[in-house]
């Protein structure tokens, strides 16, 4: 009788452990319940936007140091701040990762523009030391260069280079109509996409977009027309099934 009690009791307490195990797992396995206290997102509106976009690209710069997308964004939010040397060093990250991306070309010359620009305020003018760092360090990026003679270099290089990637022509072509002159930039401007005839690196359906939208930015004009009917034929030939141009 004795063991048959012990035996009962044993199994008593094994079926209250399993018991306990299961409601443990029970509670580990439910979420808590998060309570929405912004749903209309007006607090995140009121925030300022700057500031908060500057706390995200510092969170991205610090995990993912040889991401280029992560120094291009922090470029972004410092030349918006006024944050000229900040904006600098992220230029000089990104070419230590790709000194060929778009994105660094595109950076380097909305940098000298800013930088020549006198409606700059706030942020590192008027400090000499920034000032005089930027002055020293920015041309390495230009090769020594006026953004004229950059620009220049740059597009000779990518009429050079017949596999230069459809971003980096869409870029420089963007770039020719901001600083360029003259009646013949815009047809100028487009040959480095259209002589392509799409057949170089990085052709893709975004890409592709990024490149019509270009042709958006020459005009309604005749020949902005003509060019944008050229490579709607050339990205139907490449993608002869995509939507959506």
């Amino acid at each position: 009788k004795a063991k048959a009690a012990a035996a009962a009791g044993a199994s008593s307490n094994d079926n209250k452990n399993n018991n306990d195990k299961n409601n443990n797992g029970n509670k580990k396995k439910s979420k808590p319940h998060i309570i929405d206290e912004d749903p209309e997102g007006k607090e995140l509106l009121a925030l300022d936007h700057l500031e908060e976009a500057k706390k995200y690209a510092a969170i991205l710069v610090r995990h993912a140091p040889k991401r280029l997308s992560a120094w291009a964004l922090q470029y972004d939010v410092s030349i918006r701040r006024g944050k000229m040397l900040m904006a600098l060093q992220a230029l000089f990250k990104m070419k230590a990762i790709d000194a060929k991306d778009h994105r660094l070309f595109t950076r380097i010359v909305d940098f000298s523009q800013k930088l020549s620009s006198s409606h700059t305020s706030g942020g590192d003018q008027g400090n000499v030391i920034a000032e005089g760092v930027i002055s020293s360090e920015f041309p390495n990026l230009m090769n020594g260069k006026s953004l004229k003679e950059f620009l220049t270099s740059t597009v000779e290089g990518v009429k050079a280079d017949e596999m230069t990637d459809l971003p980096m022509r869409v870029a420089v072509a963007r770039a020719m109509l901001v600083a360029g002159s003259g009646s013949n930039v815009a047809l100028d401007a487009s040959s480095l996409i259209l002589d392509s005839k799409l057949n170089v690196r990085c052709v893709t359906v975004e890409t592709c977009r990024e490149a019509l939208k270009f042709t958006e930015s020459i005009g309604t004009t005749k020949e902005g027309g003509k060019v944008k009917e050229l490579l709607m034929g050339l990205i139907m030939t490449k993608f002869p099934f995509a939507k959506d141009f």
